[in-house]
């Protein structure tokens, strides 16, 4: 392997691992085994090709800033609760029995269960690539090694993650690591508006569903609630991104199923931007590069293992019984009404308005500022399920572009000595701070509390029953499709 390249081939091993697993833990063998040869060929041409992608010089200074970028970070993860070392948010009790469940019951994971006095047999269908890795420690080690796993694989994910936005601006800085872990909208301005009233903000509750109809949550909070997404979701939009042409973007555009569902339909708008703009700087004119986008499209990296990715992904998780039901909230006399209208504008500009109009100066000329932006603006009316989980989780890539094109123009503006809009994004910045500041504030004084009173590190899972009974994580395998024809 070459040297120059380990943090690239890392986060090509990353992102593949998962399904690796998946295929030949859950799938027939001759079906998984010539996926898996695809994917391993397609890794080995991605690993062997060349990379410019920009690394830091090396030396005393960079190494201990290396090193302290890896401590905040490790910091950052401890507090998220991922691993179960501190408290934990209400949404692990459902990731740690997924992962238990994955440990302790042989895949692919079937269970009987009695739903409205009615006995089926369903089968576990959830995007559960992240915890994969760990629960092969688990089935190995121990259940107890396979949490400490998670706290490992997730600070491996996110250091690959800061290597991509350091690579983009070329420079090894902190200060982008400190904006990603309190970048957030004014969740803190919706919730006073809303209630006008601030007594509440003291009990340092979470306060990004503020709206009610929909959610964008800030870079902590993902981490904290729902880094099984998030983590996949930014790592698989930066490699997208460092991507020159387009030999592999497919492939590596369809391992986000498996890991992150949501964000992957959210990525639509930038793999297409990407594949585009790849294109564009090929040489000659329009018609003659048309030819030249499908070749470079059309490879065996793309076809073969992005197609085996895809749709064995596409067909594992379309059972979810929740999958099933999606209501584009636009059709619905509720969500068409004037009141919500004005408040999913409200929330757009709360969430993302301010940032973006003081961004605007420098962003223009950006395609990717007018993507976010019609993303942002689309994503409340779009409803998969009961809940806002599409709104919440398809607008992590818009968010993470925000993100980047936030510190892109405030290191410009600093260096252009544009002092209104710096000072524009830092007062903007330092408001939207409330949001991850509760979320650590929450963290720090219930770990205290978890300790002082012995309580259980983990936290209690919820029962298995609220896991394959519920229409989130399970499917009824009889009928399906997966479970039926390519399930063990």
């Amino acid at each position: 392997m070459n040297k120059k390249n380990l943090f690239v081939s890392l986060s090509y091993i990353y992102i593949a691992l998962p399904f690796l697993i998946f295929v030949l833990g859950w799938v027939k063998w001759y079906i998984s085994i010539p996926a898996a040869f695809f994917i391993l060929y397609a890794l080995y041409r991605m690993l062997k090709k060349d990379c410019d992608l920009w690394l830091p010089t090396w030396n005393k200074d960079t190494i201990r800033l290396g090193l302290l970028i890896v401590i905040v970070i490790g910091i950052w993860v401890y507090f998220s609760g991922v691993g179960g070392m501190a408290y934990q948010n209400t949404d692990h009790r459902w990731r740690n029995q997924i992962f238990q469940m994955l440990v302790n019951y042989d895949w692919p994971l079937v269970k009987d269960v009695t739903v409205d006095n009615v006995t089926e047999t369903r089968g576990m269908i959830y995007y559960i690539g992240f915890w994969l890795p760990a629960a092969l420690v688990g089935k190995l080690l121990g259940l107890r090694a396979g949490y400490l796993f998670q706290m490992v694989w997730a600070l491996l994910g996110i250091t690959l993650i800061y290597y991509y936005i350091c690579a983009f601006f070329k420079k090894l800085s902190i200060y982008p690591l400190l904006a990603f872990i309190f970048f957030s909208g004014l969740d803190i301005i919706g919730v006073y508006m809303r209630n006008n009233d601030m007594s509440g903000l003291t009990n340092h509750e979470h306060i990004d569903f503020w709206c009610g109809i929909a959610q964008y949550s800030s870079m902590s909070t993902l981490l904290f609630w729902v880094f099984n997404q998030a983590i996949y979701a930014w790592l698989i939009l930066c490699i997208i991104f460092a991507q020159k042409d387009n030999r592999h973007i497919v492939f590596i555009w369809s391992l986000a199923m498996i890991n992150a569902t949501f964000p992957f339909v959210g990525m639509i708008p930038f793999v297409i931007y990407k594949m585009i703009k790849n294109n564009r700087q090929k040489p000659g004119a329009f018609k003659e590069r048309i030819p030249l986008f499908f070749k470079g499209v059309c490879t065996i990296e793309n076809i073969f293992a992005g197609g085996f990715v895809g749709i064995i992904s596409f067909i594992y998780l379309i059972g979810n019984i929740s999958a099933q039901k999606v209501n584009p909230t636009l059709s619905s006399q509720v969500y068409s009404t004037t009141g919500f209208l004005f408040l999913a504008s409200f929330f757009f500009l709360v969430e993302a308005g301010f940032y973006l109009f003081v961004m605007y100066p420098y962003q223009k000329n950006n395609i990717l500022y007018y993507i976010v932006i019609i993303i942002l603006v689309i994503c409340p009316y779009i409803r998969v399920g009961s809940g806002a989980d599409f709104c919440m989780r398809a607008s992590i890539p818009a968010l993470f572009v925000m993100y980047l094109l936030f510190i892109d123009t405030f290191s410009k503006s600093i260096h252009d000595k544009k002092w209104v809009i710096a000072a524009g994004l830092s007062i903007l910045f330092l408001i939207g701070c409330a949001t991850p500041y509760r979320e650590f504030c929450r963290t720090v004084i219930r770990t205290s509390d978890m300790y002082i009173n012995n309580s259980n590190f983990p936290v209690d899972p919820v029962s298995e029953i609220e896991i394959i009974g519920a229409d989130n994580f399970s499917g009824n395998i009889e009928g399906n499709f997966f479970y039926h024809y390519l399930a063990k």
